[in-house]
């Protein structure tokens, strides 16, 4: 893990001073949960659901955290310790890996420049528009841009677009492992319908109340 990592090969070098993955994943969280608290208060970054947007999304997630907040891993990045951190090759253990970082710009911007061909999927039934949005979901962890914090900068950005197309997506009713469940079998198995299905539950207000309801029980 070049540059990126303390001498323990595990635990991210951080602006906290964290020694251990422990504590830096729970001080990681508290900051990172008051930057969404940010952003669904309408003062995160604006955007063009494009490759800028996703990254600027990034940088004010993990702003606190991380020095190379917003750049992709692909990029060579000098840290304040002098060190350069880049991981052109990242993979899940025992798991395939994600886009080699060489393709990872051009990925994006396909990406991006679809949706916006697609006029950003306004205009579809609530079916079509989950399908859709789903299968971005997909190829933006397929591409796995950012070397910590895909996940929650994904779902910001799902959130943005979902707002452009005039939907609501409720991820907090979405269990860890099943978003995990649902990544894992688009990216490895190149089948997006777990991902499609959890879409459509999560933009479906009466089903959206029910899970409510379920969790809560």
């Amino acid at each position: 893990m070049p540059g990126y990592t303390l001498p323990d090969g595990e635990t991210l070098k951080n602006k906290l001073g964290a020694r251990n993955y422990e504590a830096l994943e729970a001080a990681e969280t508290d900051y990172v949960q008051s930057r969404l608290l940010e952003i669904r208060l309408g003062q995160g970054p604006a955007g063009k659901l494009d490759a800028a947007h996703l990254k600027a999304i990034h940088r004010h997630l993990f702003q606190d955290l991380y020095e190379w907040a917003g750049h992709t891993r692909d990029e060579s990045f000098r840290l304040s310790d002098g060190a350069i951190a880049t991981e052109p090759v990242l993979r899940k253990v025992d798991g395939k890996p994600f886009m080699p970082g060489a393709l990872i710009a051009d990925a994006l911007d396909s990406i991006t420049r679809k949706l916006a061909e697609q006029n950003h999927v306004r205009g579809l039934d609530q079916e079509a528009f989950a399908n859709r949005a789903a299968d971005v979901m997909v190829d933006l962890n397929g591409v796995h841009p950012f070397r910590e914090g895909n996940g929650r900068t994904q779902r910001v950005f799902m959130d943005a677009l979902a707002k452009e197309a005039g939907y609501t997506l409720a991820f907090s009713v979405v269990s860890r492992e099943r978003m995990i469940q649902a990544s894992v079998t688009g990216n490895e198995n190149g089948d997006p319908s777990m991902m499609r299905r959890l879409f459509r539950e999560i933009s479906d207000p009466v089903r959206v109340a029910a899970l409510r309801k379920a969790i809560a029980a």
